[in-house]
């Protein structure tokens, strides 16, 4: 996830009850007069945070981090899962919170352990639609009643693998964690190799520091589809052998070097004068807009490999369909003899007011690539939503 932490901007977004809360937790600030801090004003605060003992304001810090880090639309969903499965007679005040910042902020407050495992799972969620994540579909269905010799056997594989291709992760631990939609998540957590960097020592003094920081895979098995989605780095012949352990250790299956699935998409039904770029409140977006689209003739045609015209940011989607018409006419061409294989979307969303309304550009190619996945998390959602619902994600 690893999101831009603003400590400032966050105290002052945060509701001062909820504050209070946590710094009573740590026995800092009782006596800060929290009850005639105007809204939004955080410099009182500020001072009186940085008067705090460093170990306390480490321990708060890393808190509110945790925090940050559960205040998006994925996360909060996540943590709306947990919450669901160990504490359903809590979800109404949950949803009575104003932000997700103040729900996450909450949920550590009245449910740390769903708070703790949302945590953890969060930063898995973040990973599954990034580079380093694959699924393979291939394998039957089947529950699992995990044991200890196996949870050793999978850390064994594990170690055996990176110790011999990369002389890294001599020591493996794996952790399992249940979710309550059924999917078994196993975390494999081992040593990266060692490396030195600049600290500050307890007198304020850069030191080096020689340190060994763990690297982590995730195997996400899905025992009703018969499913499992790996994340590490190193690509495919790197998930393929870490596949092949799992399965092996912990569904006593053997598996060959099947290519993962992928997901697909599909472009031709953009050039549909029909076709609306249909949103929800929910999204918050003012205005959808076709910026690209490239058009491969189905059939060769004399000199053209592609058409790729670029659209005005005021143009409708009638007005783009009947450029392309008039584009197509010129090389005696109409919509039905050409295949659409790549385009670029804008969305605009609404502004808050205060600042000038973002804006989010992802490109879509066939049959298998979509850049969303680089996208800020705030917006890469709601470009996720929208693709299933215009019918682009197959």
């Amino acid at each position: 996830m690893a999101k831009h932490f603003d400590l400032r901007k966050q105290l002052r977004l945060h509701d001062k009850g909820l504050l209070r809360r946590l710094f009573a937790e740590h026995k800092e600030l009782l006596e800060f007069p929290w009850d005639s801090m105007k809204p939004h004003e955080v410099n009182p605060l500020v001072e009186a945070w940085e008067g705090l003992d460093e170990d306390k304001r480490k321990q708060v810090q890393v808190i509110l981090q945790d925090v940050h880090e559960l205040a998006d639309e994925r996360s909060h969903k996540v943590l709306t899962e947990d919450l669901e499965w160990r504490h359903p007679g809590k979800l109404t005040t949950f949803g009575e919170q104003k932000s997700l910042l103040d729900k996450a902020l909450w949920a550590y407050l009245e449910t740390r352990d769903a708070f703790d495992e949302a945590a953890i799972f969060a930063r898995a969620e973040a990973l599954r639609n990034g580079q380093f994540a694959n699924r393979w579909n291939s394998l039957p269905p089947k529950k699992i009643k995990l044991t200890e010799a196996m949870k050793e056997a999978l850390q064994e594989e594990i170690r055996t693998y990176y110790w011999k291709k990369e002389l890294r992760g001599e020591v493996c631990r794996v952790h399992h964690y249940p979710r309550a939609n059924g999917a078994e998540f196993f975390f494999a957590y081992l040593p990266d190799w060692p490396d030195k960097r600049l600290v500050f020592d307890t007198d304020g003094n850069l030191t080096p520091r020689e340190e060994c920081y763990t690297f982590t895979n995730v195997f996400i098995y899905m025992p009703d589809e018969g499913a499992i989605e790996m994340i590490a780095k190193g690509g495919k012949k790197v998930h393929l052998s870490l596949r092949k352990a799992f399965c092996k250790t912990i569904l006593d299956v053997d598996v060959d070097d099947d290519e993962p699935i992928r997901a697909t998409y599909q472009l031709e039904h953009l050039l549909d004068p029909k076709f609306a770029f249909t949103t929800e409140d929910d999204d918050r977006i003012a205005v959808v807009r076709l910026r690209r689209m490239r058009l491969v003739p189905m059939m060769g045609a004399p000199a053209i490999e592609f058409v790729e015209p670029k659209f005005l940011e005021d143009a409708s989607h009638a007005d783009v369909v009947s450029a392309i018409n008039a584009l197509l006419g010129a090389y005696e061409l109409n919509r039905s003899l050409v295949n659409v294989t790549q385009v670029s979307i804008q969305l605009q969303f609404l502004s808050d007011g205060r600042r000038k309304p973002k804006t989010m550009t992802f490109n879509v190619s066939c049959p298998t690539s979509c850049d969303l996945k680089s996208k800020p998390d705030d917006v890469r959602v709601v470009g996720e939503r929208c693709i299933k619902r215009w019918g682009i994600l197959k």
